[in-house]
């Protein structure tokens, strides 16, 4: 009986589980491609935080279907906090099946899936602590969303350093995204102060 439920559990996996498990095993592969084996240790290494975000999908599924207005604030916040990490890791490992043929990334890829990973967080945490001044934003956290899995995925195609007046040359990744965050917070500040003055004109 155990065995059995076990096994429907992870059959009942949602979709963003099985995305994010089916990615993970071609990334595998594809860092272990003209190698002699796969990576074991790697993958031992990983495993532990794809499990914790599979349980974090599970743990998301009711939000994710629930429309903003059926969710609190501090429910609204994990939700987009989820999409957004979410985004960073789903990123960061379809960037490594574009690194197949990269020394430097199978030489780092358990390192760069977690800095992304944490990075991402911290990301995600700023950025849906500033998206709950904006009413009804699931298509903007959508947006931002796919954007993260765009330019993360793509990153190794950018070049490797921005030059930014008055800061010099900085690295691309820092760079995109603290753009993304200043884009949101002005965007943010844009919208609370339209909607104080259409306050005041009612």
């Amino acid at each position: 009986m155990d065995t059995s439920k076990k096994s429907n559990r992870f059959k009942n996996l949602n979709k963003y589980s099985w995305l994010l498990i089916l990615i993970f095993i071609f990334a595998v592969l594809a860092m272990s491609y003209k190698t002699a084996n796969i990576s074991l240790d790697g993958l031992m290494q990983t495993i532990p935080l794809i499990v914790v975000f599979v349980f974090w999908c599970e743990k998301s599924a009711q939000r994710l279907k629930r429309t903003e207005n059926n969710l609190k604030k501090a429910q609204l916040f994990h939700r987009d906090t989820f999409i957004l990490s979410f985004s960073f890791l789903l990123g960061c490992l379809i960037s490594l099946l574009f690194a197949y043929d990269n020394s430097d990334a199978k030489g780092w890829w358990v390192f760069i899936i977690y800095f992304i990973s944490l990075y991402g967080l911290i990301f995600s945490l700023i950025f849906s602590g500033i998206a709950l001044l904006i009413k009804n934003h699931n298509a903007y956290i959508l947006v931002y969303s796919f954007l993260i899995i765009g330019f993360v995925s793509l990153g190794q195609f950018f070049p490797h350093d921005t030059f930014i007046p008055l800061l010099g040359y900085t690295d691309t990744f820092y760079a995109i995204t603290g753009t993304i965050l200043i884009i949101h917070c002005l965007f943010t500040l844009y919208y609370k102060v339209i909607s104080v003055l259409q306050r005041k004109n009612i």
